[in-house]
């Protein structure tokens, strides 16, 4: 029980410091910020991962619909559910899309096509042919291959 009551806690503490980081995502511009928004957000999950786990399925199957039947009743007589979600909908889309733009900008950059690599016209069958020939080696595609190589390291 004390196990559950710590653990409670830390969830709520998480959730609060997740609820204030994600405030902060379309603001956020450095790389250390959007990190430590990625980092709280992660932990909450996982702490709420880890708080569900512990908690038998059919005691949070009777909690879930006594829940769902009461919010449903109280924002059906106010005419509030559909209002509530229009109001959640473009915070959600406005959320996923700094999320999609900040992927986006994480990824690393592609590096062009070496100019020795559009020199060069073989296929993988054209080279197989060659070796069933008994041609293993040819100079000028080893260079090639080496100028790749310094192309892609060093260019």
């Amino acid at each position: 029980m004390m196990g559950n009551t710590k653990q409670l806690a830390e969830l709520i503490s998480s959730l609060e410091q997740a609820t204030l980081m994600a405030q902060q995502i379309g603001t956020a511009v450095e790389q250390n910020q959007l990190f430590e928004i990625s980092s709280s957000l992660r932990i909450a999950h996982h702490r709420l991962s880890a708080f569900l786990t512990t908690i038998p399925s059919s005691a949070a199957d009777k909690s879930l619909s006594s829940v769902d039947s009461m919010q449903l009743g109280v924002e059906e007589e106010n005419g509030e559910a559909e209002a509530a979600e229009e109001e959640r909908s473009p915070a959600v889309e406005k959320v996923e899309e700094k999320m999609r733009e900040c992927f986006i900008r994480n990824k690393r950059a592609k590096r062009p096509l070496s100019p020795s690599s559009a020199v060069v016209g073989t296929s993988a069958t054209e080279k197989r042919s060659g070796r069933e020939y008994g041609i293993d080696f040819d100079p000028h595609t080893s260079k090639l291959r080496a100028l790749d190589l310094i192309y892609q390291f060093h260019g």
